[in-house]
Parts: structure tokens; sequence; C-alpha cells
């Protein structure tokens, strides 16, 4: 995770991407920016107030599961009522959630583990060592593969594994991790780059030159696409060519998740959301859910109950978004 100031009027993109935490998990401040994205207004009575920071989201279950930052905890939200109705302790400043093996797992930033929690009991059965600041994590095959942001690498825990069974350096601050076309891609922050890790061989079998600051990334349509928080674009990379085919300008992109046929992504100005159809790079149904800025970079976004959602850690809630 990374804390930035708030970007300039556009063009102007250089934003500073040093991490570093807050209070809670971050540093940094500066001027608000002008609102650079055109919007709808955010229906009223949209949102759950949850407080504490809430970061990565997961759709389980029937369930939506928020990682609270700021309360060392992983919440159960009904979907339907958006009524909280468990809070599971985990370690430090959980960041982001996946699903595999029929537990749910958090990446505890501030504690260099990863919680291992029951969805029926509701409660942390197993704790993983991984190393420092593990952010970004994905279930691939039978394994969860974890970034160690500060580490700079890429760790495999095998099924019942207790530490993880092997690293992969992928370069400085590394931040999420997606799957398609049977390879791992890993959005490494301070290199402007993105990695593609053979989970078979466990070698990073390419560097692509993406954009400053690539954070949340998502495979659909045979294309890997990349949110450019720094550079406050969306990057289209053939996966084949190993190019960066399409730049697509979103201020301050965030999150980018697949929802059916198309995908979503987030700005961390508002925060705000959109449609992303991946054959064609038109940007579609946008809305700005708050005049806030998310100054950390860490909106997450997620389908569930037969809505999209949308989290703002620095405003304790989590935004309920009609689907497309």
């Amino acid at each position: 995770m990374v804390r930035r100031r708030r970007p300039p009027d556009p063009p102007a993109v250089g934003i500073a991407g040093a991490c570093c935490l807050l209070a809670l998990t971050g540093c940094g401040g500066g001027s608000r920016p002008a609102s650079t994205t055109p919007a709808r207004q955010p229906t009223p009575s949209n949102k759950v107030q949850t407080g504490g920071a809430p970061i990565g989201l997961l759709a389980y279950a029937g369930q939506l599961w928020v990682a609270d930052a700021k309360r060392d905890s992983v919440l159960r939200v009904a979907p339907r009522s958006g009524r909280i109705t468990t809070r599971v302790p985990v370690g430090r400043t959980p960041l982001r959630l996946a699903a595999a093996g029929g537990r749910i797992w958090s990446t505890d930033f501030g504690g260099g583990t990863v919680s291992i929690i029951s969805p029926s009991s509701l409660r942390r059965v197993a704790t993983v060592r991984v190393g420092p600041q593990p952010e970004g994590i994905v279930r691939f095959g039978a394994d969860v593969w974890v970034v160690s942001q500060q580490g700079g690498y890429l760790a495999r825990i095998a099924p019942g594994g207790s530490r993880p069974a092997d690293r992969v350096a992928v370069g400085h601050q590394p931040r999420q991790v997606t799957s398609g076309a049977g390879q791992l891609w890993v959005s490494v922050f301070a290199d402007n780059a993105v990695a593609e890790v053979d989970p078979r061989t466990r070698r990073v079998v390419a560097r692509i030159r993406a954009c400053q600051g690539p954070q949340g990334l998502a495979y659909s349509g045979a294309q890997l696409w990349v949110g450019c928080t720094d550079g406050g674009e969306l990057v289209d990379i053939d996966p084949r060519s190993h190019r960066v085919v399409r730049r697509v300008p979103y201020v301050s992109a965030d999150a980018v998740t697949q929802t059916g046929g198309a995908l979503r992504v987030t700005s961390d100005d508002g925060p705000s959301t959109a449609v992303l159809d991946p054959l064609t790079g038109a940007l579609s149904h946008k809305a700005k859910l708050s005049d806030a800025f998310i100054g950390d970079a860490n909106a997450d976004v997620v389908a569930a109950g037969g809505s999209v959602w949308v989290s703002s850690p620095d405003e304790g809630t989590v935004y309920r978004v009609p689907p497309a």
C-alpha cells in the first residue's frame, strides 16, 4: 500500500510513490484536487458505515467480506441489507482477501502474516508468516500466492503449509497479483512495471514496462488491464507480445476487478467507479461516490448480492452501487 498526496489537476500526473504507514497504514498529505471524474451523484443511503478503514473486499458464500485495516478484523456483511453480522479478529492491518480451500485468507500488512478464517465457525483457524508487508493475494490451483511489498517477492503457500514453500523475486514494492492465461501477473509499483510469473517453474518470465504506479489488475478477454494510480490511466497489455496496446485516461486509477463480461474500475478521486469494456476500452456508468479522496491508494471493488461494492478506507465506508 502507498500513501500519496492528492493529484494535481490534469494533465500533470507525477505523484510520489513512497510507501509508509499512517497511524493506521500510511502517510502523506497535500492539496485537494479539482474533480476530474465526470460522474453522477451517488444514490442517498447506498453505503454502509463500517468505521475503521475498510480496504479489501471479497464476495464469498453469498456474503460480502471486508478487511478493516484499522481495527485488525475481517467483517461479514449481509449484501442485501448492508448489515454487519460478524467481526473476526485477524493479524495487524489486514488489507486484501481471497477465498481458497473453503477458507478466507487475509493478508496482514502490519503483521507480516496471512490469517486463515473459517467462514462456518467465524474465527481465525491458522496463521502463516510470509514476510514483511504482505498485500496482494490470489488463489492459483491448490496454492495461494501472496505479494510481500517490502520483501519484493511473491510467496507460494501450499495447502496446509505453515510457511511459504517458494519465493519469487519480482521487483521493488510489488502491490497486487492476479492470474490469467495460466500465469501470474504482479503490479510492481516502484518499478512502473508488471511482472509475469510462471507458477510451475517459479520464475519471472517477463517484465513489462507498463505505466506510473501500477496497482490493481485483472485479466479479461485475453488482455491484462492495469490501474495506474500515479499515471492516471488504465493500460491494456497484450500478454502474448508483452506490450501496452491501449491507454485509457482515468485519474487516480486504482482497483480493477472482473464483473461478468466487463471490468469494474475505481478511482481514488471520491472514490469513483466506472465500467470498463475490455474489448473497446470504453468507460461507462461513471459514478463519483463522494467528494473525499483516498490518500493511501487502497480502494477495492467487488460484485456481491446483486450490487457492486466500493471501499473507501479514509471515510470508514463501503459504497453500494447498482449493477451496470
